[in-house]
C-alpha cells in the first residue's frame, strides 16, 4: 500500500521553495496574495497558507495591517531551524496522572514520533499558582519547542499564551475568550445528553456533582445540565453540588442534597474519582440502584470497570483523542497559530447498573 503524503512534509517543502523565490528579493516588498500564489504553485491555499505562516514564524515574512505581508530581510537558503520537540506541561508528574492521562499521552508521543517529533513532558505545579507569570516567563525563554501542549490548564495560564500568540494547544476544555485551540470531549453535550437519559427512566430531580474550583470543562457541564432540563420541561428540576475534592466534602455534599424537601434522584459527577464516593456513599446510605437512586460518571477510567454495580459512564477513547490531538500539534509546529478553533470529541454511553 503506497503511503499518502505527509502534511508536514507538504507544508515544508512548500516553504522551501518560497524562501528560494523570495532570496532576491528586497525587504519591504509586498508578497503576492495567497489565491495567486496558490495558483502558481499548483497547492491548496490551507497548504500555501500554512507555509507562510512558517515563514512568519521564522522572521522571513510579516503581515502589516491593510498591507498584507512583506518581505522582511533576505535570508540564506537554510533559514533558522525550529526545534522539533513539542513540550506539554503537566500540573505534577506523570505518577499522578489518571491512567486514561498516561495512555493519551504515550498516544500522543508515538503519533509525533512518527512524524520525526520528541514530545518533552514537564512537570511545573508552579504554574498552577494564582501567580504564575514569572514561571512562565522563565520557561518559555528557556525552552523553545516548536508547540506546546497544555494539560488542566488554568484560565491564567491559557490567557497568558494566548496574548503572547505562542503555538499552543489545550488538551481538555478552554475557558470563555480565550483565542487558543483546544481538543477536548463535549462535556455540554454529554450532560445533555445525560439528561435525557434520567428523563426517559422517569427521574424529575437532577443533580450535577462537582467541584468548588470549578475547571472549563465543569462549567461547560453545568451550562450543558441546565440547558438539558430546560429543554426537558418545566418539571424537571436540575441542581448543583459543589465539594472540596475530599471525601468527607463529597459526602458532605450530596448529603446536603438528600435531605432536601425534593432530593435528586439522578446524578450526574463529574471526575472518575470523584464518581466512586458518590457511588460507595449513596450504597451506604441504603439506596438502591436503579431502582432507587440513578448515577452516571461523566468521565470514564479504567477503574471503573472493576465497580459493583457497574457505573454508566461517558468515554472518548484515549487513541481518538491522541489523534485528533497530534493533529492539531502538527498543524502548530508547520504553520505557527491557526484561527483558534475548538475541536470537540462527543463521547460514547457506557451502560451500567447505575443507570439501568
Amino acid at each position: 500500500m503506497i503511503e499518502s503524503p505527509k502534511l508536514a512534509t507538504l507544508v515544508s517543502r512548500t516553504a522551501e521553495v518560497l524562501r528560494k523565490h523570495f532570496a532576491s528579493r528586497p525587504a519591504g516588498e509586498k508578497v503576492s496574495g495567497e489565491r495567486e500564489l496558490s495558483k502558481q504553485l499548483r497547492i491548496s491555499r490551507p497548504t500555501l497558507s500554512a507555509a507562510l505562516n512558517l515563514l512568519e514564524r521564522e522572521g522571513f515574512l510579516r503581515t502589516r495591517p491593510k498591507s498584507g505581508r512583506v518581505l522582511v530581510r533576505r535570508r540564506s537558503r537554510t533559514a533558522r531551524s525550529f526545534s522539533n520537540n513539542v513540550a506539554l506541561i503537566l500540573p505534577g508528574a506523570l505518577s499522578e496522572m489518571e491512567p486514561r492521562v498516561l495512555f493519551w499521552i504515550d498516544e500522543l508521543r508515538e503519533a509525533l514520533a512518527k512524524e520525526q517529533h520528541q514530545l518533552e513532558v514537564l512537570s511545573r505545579p508552579n504554574l498552577y499558582t494564582a501567580r504564575s507569570e514569572h514561571g512562565l516567563e522563565e520557561l518559555v525563554q528557556r525552552v523553545k519547542p516548536s508547540a506546546w501542549v497544555l494539560v488542566r490548564s488554568t484560565q491564567a495560564m491559557q490567557e497568558w499564551f494566548a496574548a503572547r500568540q505562542l503555538p499552543a494547544v489545550i488538551a481538555g476544555s478552554r475557558y470563555e475568550g480565550v483565542r487558543l485551540t483546544a481538543v477536548d470531549r463535549d462535556h455540554s453535550a454529554a450532560c445533555q445528553h445525560a439528561v435525557g437519559q434520567f428523563v426517559a427512566r422517569g427521574h424529575h430531580f437532577l443533580a450535577l456533582v462537582m467541584p468548588k474550583n470549578a475547571a472549563a470543562g465543569d462549567l461547560k457541564s453545568k451550562a450543558g445540565l441546565q440547558t438539558g432540563g430546560a429543554q426537558a420541561g418545566p418539571n424537571i428540576e436540575t441542581m448543583i453540588a459543589r465539594h472540596d475534592g475530599t471525601v468527607e466534602g463529597i459526602c458532605t455534599s450530596v448529603n446536603r442534597l438528600l435531605t432536601r424537601q425534593s432530593p435528586p434522584t439522578a446524578f450526574l459527577v463529574a471526575q472518575a474519582r470523584y464518581a466512586l464516593t458518590v457511588h460507595g456513599y449513596l450504597i451506604q446510605r441504603g439506596l438502591r440502584f436503579p431502582k432507587e437512586v440513578a448515577m452516571i460518571s461523566r468521565d470514564h477510567d479504567s477503574f471503573l470497570e472493576d465497580v459493583v454495580p457497574s457505573i454508566a459512564r461517558y468515554r472518548v477513547a484515549p487513541e481518538v483523542f491522541a489523534q485528533k490531538l497530534s493533529h492539531v500539534v502538527m498543524e502548530l509546529t508547520v504553520g505557527g497559530n491557526p484561527r483558534p478553533k475548538e475541536h470537540l470529541l462527543m463521547p460514547k454511553l457506557i451502560p451500567g447498573q447505575t443507570l439501568g
